[in-house]
């Protein structure tokens, strides 16, 4: 996430002044913490921020203090959990937007914490959702074939890494949360081909 490939000299510097010019919008550190400082030597202050650092085009949404610091691995003062790279994650999910929904949607990508929600404006209905996602990780081979369930339920086989085969039935709590109560699995819609269940991320296939 962090871009770490700063010169020794840069470093140096930065640590002793958040107020330079960056080479562009980028995560920076000092002994003190991460910031995020923008090309004009801006960086965000007291304030919610949705930041794409690593240019793959997913956001991610963090938390800057009053002196402009990230929260990492924390609550933030109003009742907010960040992990410990400094996401903003509810039940082990790291909340995320896309390129694309950030385009689509009007103002400044500043948020206060009321603001911070993932799109819940899109209604997804179990019949969306039939299909198979992928785990997002080139290390696991895990996936989860999804079918209609009961009423607006989604029913899930779950193959994992051992090849072992679990079954799943997520409940409709929102328009893009569901939640399989039995097993503590929790079920978030990104967009129509992605969906993060607990804290990892899969694809549609």
């Amino acid at each position: 996430m962090k871009k770490k490939f700063m010169t020794l000299a840069l470093t140096a510097a930065m640590a002793a002044s958040m107020g330079m010019t960056a080479f562009a919008g980028q995560w920076v550190q000092n002994t003190t913490g991460w910031w995020w400082q923008e090309d004009n030597g801006s960086y965000p202050v007291s304030q919610w921020k949705w930041l794409d650092g690593n240019k793959d085009g997913i956001y991610e949404c963090y938390a800057f203090d009053s002196n402009g610091y990230m929260y990492a691995d924390t609550t933030t003062p109003d009742g907010y959990t960040v992990n410990k790279e400094g996401a903003w994650t509810i039940g082990n999910s790291v909340q995320l937007k896309f390129a694309k929904d950030m385009q689509n949607e009007s103002g400044s990508n500043d948020n206060t914490a009321a603001d911070n929600s993932t799109s819940d404006n899109t209604v997804y209905t179990n019949e969306d959702m039939v299909g198979t996602f992928r785990i997002n990780d080139e290390n696991r081979e895990d996936y989860f074939e999804f079918m209609l369930g009961a009423g607006d339920s989604i029913a899930a086989f779950y193959y994992d890494t051992d090849g072992d085969t679990h079954i799943y039935n997520f409940s409709k709590v929102s328009n893009t949360k569901y939640r399989d109560s039995s097993n503590s699995r929790n079920l978030t819609i990104v967009d129509y081909d992605t969906i993060i269940v607990n804290d990892r991320t899969y694809i549609r296939d």
